[in-house]
């Protein structure tokens, strides 16, 4: 019982980490202006999507009408050119504060399906322990979920 409740657990995390308040599509949002991304210091880490690619890079120039960055493959490196009609949307990165959202919200959920789990048992130091064995599981499962799908990341720009 306790390993199916654990694997439901991590199964849900994913999708409910990945889960974005949505904006209507008539309105845009305040300050996604092409100013904001020219602020930028160069060296950002931030995420492109164009109209037919979409990838993270590094930013390393940008004017009134490109975006040049830096995609790191880990082998090689190489610059990337975005014309600006092609560009829908740039996001700032923040994995970290992405890993530590989901690592409280996985925790939170585990601590949830140990402390069920162990209701069932009659000593109070085992229902700790299920808890306790929950929250880790589930702080082990979030906390890469969150930094993978970095679902705290801020919209800086969207094309109008």
């Amino acid at each position: 019982m306790l390993k199916r409740s654990l694997l439901l657990a991590t199964l849900a995390l994913p999708s409910l980490a990945s889960v974005k308040a949505q904006r209507p599509a008539t309105t845009q949002p305040a300050g996604s202006n092409w100013q904001r991304v020219q602020a930028l210091p160069l060296g950002t880490y931030i995420h492109v999507n164009a109209r037919t690619r979409h990838m993270p890079c590094t930013l390393k120039a940008i004017d009134a009408d490109s975006l040049t960055c830096i995609r790191d493959t880990g082998v090689s490196s190489k610059d990337v050119i975005f014309q600006r009609p092609e560009i829908t949307a740039i996001k700032l990165a923040h994995r970290g504060r992405s890993a530590l959202a989901g690592a409280g919200i996985g925790a939170g959920i585990g601590a949830l399906v140990g402390g069920i789990e162990g209701i069932h048992n009659n000593y109070f130091a085992v229902r700790g322990a299920f808890a306790l064995i929950g929250v880790f599981a589930g702080l082990f499962a979030g906390a890469p979920t969150g930094y993978l799908t970095d679902f705290t990341a801020s919209t800086i720009y969207r094309a109008p």
